[in-house]
């Protein structure tokens, strides 16, 4: 058995540096008297967070190809492609596809981000700087342990006590470690899960005392903004269920960003810091993660030049990876409605025709573009939801609805009667609008809603139907894990192998 726990020993992969091309270095070889001396090497460690959140194996790739590959919307083709385990529902105990990278870069972030939180009190600077700094750092760290919930537990619905679809053997979330005597602790025995609703109690805890540390701080590209916290603790609170507070926080979170207009879509969508795009991760031509990249992984370079005879069809020095297809299902979503803006997504690839889709665009190489971690068309949908299951107001849920339908059609949206009626329509158009940005699948689940997929490269017959009965709806604890530590052995997820020492 290994002798120290994983989930404490990330330390040691981070000074060797991150898995990707990036150049923004973590710094945490400095000792934390020298880093935190002063704001300005604090936000030297703050940027080593960010860098984190850009790997290939958090939101530069692993979370939105998850969801991608468990959805309903995409194949990954037969064999030697990257997440075609996830696509094909096969992770088990012992081999658990990425799991065990999720696990350990989300809580290498957890970790820098209680570092961060530990010195806040002796950083040296002006007051407004401090807050600012320790707002990110909670919000961050906030986000990580949402994301391991996504990743590694059932949504509310399932695992909290009074969800509509709640079962005990469902109810574990994630280790909690929220300071540095947690991962002191940890390292003398291991942690074990505590449970969902404690987990999610602390995200929407740590979300308003980041959203209220943040308030009136003026925001920079590529930040995390009192906006984005407000954007992002709506999203916990949908897939609570609360839809009071969803609302309070998704209006908040409306700030001054705009629709772009439906004439102006195709040559601005995929543009960094559009007037939509409320937090985005930067990257840069000599800053990118290459191969490993979402766009590299999904799709070749296409010739992307709207009005072009050849735009959309492959370019001749195409070298995308392209592992990830669109199916039938997604051909026919994009053009239900005769006129959507967004049907200039599909695109050609190498799997075949039409299959392709270019949410994400390369600036000056295929693999350079910015990964959007939260939009106004996300935050209007989510208040939409809202408030037609609130069912006081649909009014207001029709108008939320219409802001997204009319600047991708062109038309009004013409609301149906019913609040249940207008939630049908709203998850349709967040499986539209939030394509390949970590939603679809985890709409779904959160709502227990089941769904069908087109068999197709690694989707065989007998995952084509997911009812949430599937144990790979989650991944397993990682088997790394379970070595290091046994007093979480007796808390798989349901499904998958109790754990057998020697195996």
């Amino acid at each position: 058995m290994k002798n120290k726990l994983l989930i404490i020993t990330l330390l040691v992969a981070l000074l060797v540096g991150c898995d990707d091309v990036l150049e923004k270095k973590p710094f945490t070889s400095i000792p934390d008297y020298e880093m935190f001396t002063d704001t300005e090497g604090a936000q030297q460690a703050l940027n080593g967070i960010y860098n984190s959140l850009t790997s290939a194996d958090y939101y530069g790739r692993l979370v939105f190809a998850f969801e991608g590959s468990k959805g309903p919307d995409f194949y990954v083709e037969d064999t030697g492609n990257r997440f075609q385990e996830e696509n094909g529902y096969r992770e088990s105990s012992t081999l658990d596809a990425y799991a065990n990278n999720a696990w350990e870069q989300i809580y290498s972030v957890v970790f820098l981000c209680n570092n961060m939180l530990a010195n806040i009190e002796i950083i040296k600077g002006e007051a407004d700087d401090i807050k600012r700094l320790k707002g990110e750092a909670l919000a961050i760290r906030t986000l990580a342990y949402f994301d391991l919930m996504r990743l590694f537990a059932y949504p509310p619905t399932f695992s909290v006590p009074g969800g509509a679809n709640y079962n005990d053997q469902y109810k574990w979330g994630v280790p909690l470690l929220l300071s540095q005597e947690d991962h002191n602790n940890a390292s003398l025995e291991g942690p074990k899960r505590s449970e969902a609703t404690l987990c999610y109690d602390q995200i929407v805890a740590d979300f308003e005392e980041a959203a209220s540390l943040l308030n009136g701080m003026p925001a920079s590209n590529g930040t995390i903004s009192y906006q984005a916290v407000n954007a992002l603790l709506a999203r916990a609170h949908l897939y609570l269920g609360q839809w009071d507070q969803v609302i309070v926080a998704g209006e908040k979170a409306l700030g001054t960003s705009s629709m772009i207009s439906y004439d102006a879509y195709t040559s601005n969508y995929f543009k960094a810091y559009s007037s939509e795009n409320i937090w985005e991760l930067q990257y840069s031509l000599a800053d990118n993660l290459g191969s490993n990249s979402l766009n590299h992984l999904t799709r070749n370079p296409t010739v992307d030049i709207p009005g072009d005879p050849n735009d959309g069809s492959i370019a001749d020095d195409a070298i995308g990876y392209a592992g990830y297809g669109g199916n039938v299902y997604l051909r026919a979503v994009l053009n239900e409605v005769v006129g959507d803006v967004r049907q200039y997504l599909i695109c050609d690839n190498e799997l075949g025709d039409d299959t392709g889709i270019r949410k994400y665009i390369g600036d000056g190489n295929h693999s350079v573009h910015n990964i959007y971690m939260v939009r106004l068309p996300e935050v209007y949908l989510t208040l939409a939801e809202a408030y037609a299951e609130q069912g006081t107001n649909l009014t207001k849920a029709a108008e939320y609805m219409n802001h997204v339908y009319e600047a991708r059609t062109n038309m009004a949206y013409a609301a149906p009667a019913t609040g249940d009626l207008i939630v049908t329509d709203v998850l349709l158009e967040r499986r539209k609008e939030l394509v390949l940005e970590g939603h679809t699948f985890w709409d779904h689940f959160r709502r227990a809603i089941p769904f069908d997929r087109e068999p197709e490269g690694n989707v065989s017959n007998d995952v084509a139907h997911i009812d949430y009965t599937q144990a790979q709806v989650v991944y397993p604890i990682p088997m790394n894990e379970m070595e290091a530590n046994p007093n979480m052995r007796d808390q798989q997820n349901p499904g998958y192998a109790d754990y057998v020492e020697g195996e």
